[in-house]
């Protein structure tokens, strides 16, 4: 964004203002069912994309329908405990000039803000801000919850409804959920994440999931085929959740937020905490030891063999050390919340056997005596292309 247009939104804060509250009427209970079964648009879904997608169509004033597998997974932060950055941070900052929810509730559920290239131009600039999981869960859930013309069903969806046009072409009219009840609809849209045909891999064990505990989506991924969307396969990974009690952050560098820290929203002009209250985030690096087990040990996982598309920006630590070497990478261990001792080790992402994966973590300056919480993995998901002219209404 450039600094022109960075002026103008914020001199716009007012207008913003009053789009973003036009539809925050509260309603008295939660709709785990859909009222009637007839829709405008149908939005399959609950993660960040999902999220969005349904609270803009909504506000809209259409009639929406928001189906997840769980009620209470809605808004959920599945990977990172972090929003924004060099490049995302430009993302959020025009989905809240859209009237998106992301950026102002990061300002109300955050426990560290930076902006990152603070000292080159606003243009480049990234605002970043380390997240507590719950607060920030529970605050898209508040909002969705409470809004008019949107319903939210918990249900699997296991196929779309097609019909097929006169012109060999293919019309999306609603979708099939779980219990084989049909669900009309003048539009779906299909925010599936890392749900779609997915597996996750632990070294050499493999299973089919959408992330640890919830089911991937199979049949829909088929229809998909059918109806002439190009698939294709992605892979992302994330590092092992250590204990934060068993770290020892005295031997670590301490690297603390913004003073005072600056906002992601347009509409806020200060955050919810004090620049003091910030939690602090710890810096490690990885070492030839670490290395050392990585490349005797890389035949024990399927993540560094395959050639499926992988994030550019957060490579694993396998594909680092196969590709640069016995070099040091820097780990950044960040916090998941106030009442949380979880630590997220950023920059370590691993799909090694859990065995493996604590023997590798025991040998980082500070994490000589850490244990894992939950084990770094490696998923394989369907992408699909972003559209296709051959189905109208999705």
């Amino acid at each position: 964004m450039c600094n022109r247009c960075y002026q103008l939104l914020t001199r716009q804060r007012g207008w913003l203002r009053c789009i973003q509250s036009r539809s925050y009427s509260s309603r008295s209970a939660i709709q785990s069912s859909a009222n009637e079964q007839s829709y405008d648009v149908i939005v399959v879904g609950g993660g960040h994309a999902g999220t969005e997608a349904a609270h803009a169509s909504a506000r809209m004033g259409v009639k929406t329908l928001l189906v997840t597998q769980k009620l209470n997974t809605i808004g959920e932060m599945s990977c990172n405990p972090s929003f924004g950055g060099i490049g995302k941070g430009h993302l959020m900052k025009e989905i809240d000039a859209l009237g998106g929810i992301c950026a102002r509730l990061c300002d109300n559920a955050g426990v560290q803000y930076k902006v990152l290239n603070k000292r080159k131009g606003p243009a480049v600039w990234g605002h970043r801000a380390q997240i507590d999981r719950k607060i920030y869960k529970r605050l898209v859930q508040e909002e969705l919850f409470s809004m008019t013309n949107l319903d939210i069903r918990q249900s699997s969806v296991e196929d779309l409804i097609i019909n097929e046009t006169a012109s060999n072409k293919y019309s999306c009219c609603g979708v099939v959920l779980d219990n084989g009840v049909n669900v009309d609809c003048k539009n779906v849209i299909l925010t599936t994440g890392t749900f779609l045909r997915a597996n996750i891999h632990i070294g050499l064990s493999i299973t089919a999931a959408g992330r640890l505990g919830d089911e991937a989506s199979i049949g829909l991924a088929r229809t998909l085929h059918k109806v002439g969307f190009q698939l294709g396969r992605l892979k992302t990974g994330t590092p092992p959740r250590l204990d934060g009690k068993t770290i020892k952050f005295s031997r670590l560098k301490s690297v603390t937020g913004d003073q005072p820290p600056e906002p992601f929203s347009f509409l806020n002009t200060s955050v919810w905490i004090k620049p003091e209250d910030q939690l602090p985030c710890h810096m490690t690096y990885t070492n030839d030891e670490v290395a050392k087990i990585i490349l005797e040990n890389w035949h024990l996982n399927h993540h560094v063999k395959e050639e499926v598309t992988g994030p550019r920006y957060c490579p694993s630590i396998e594909s680092k050390v196969l590709r640069f070497g016995q070099k040091e990478h820097l780990i950044w261990l960040e916090p998941e919340g106030f009442d949380s001792d979880v630590i997220y080790p950023n920059g370590i992402s691993c799909t090694l056997p859990e065995d493996l994966q604590l023997k590798m973590i025991r040998k980082i300056q500070g994490l000589e005596s850490a244990e894992i919480t939950k084990p770094g993995l490696h998923q394989k998901v369907e992408s699909t292309s972003i559209g296709t002219s051959n189905v109208v209404g999705m």
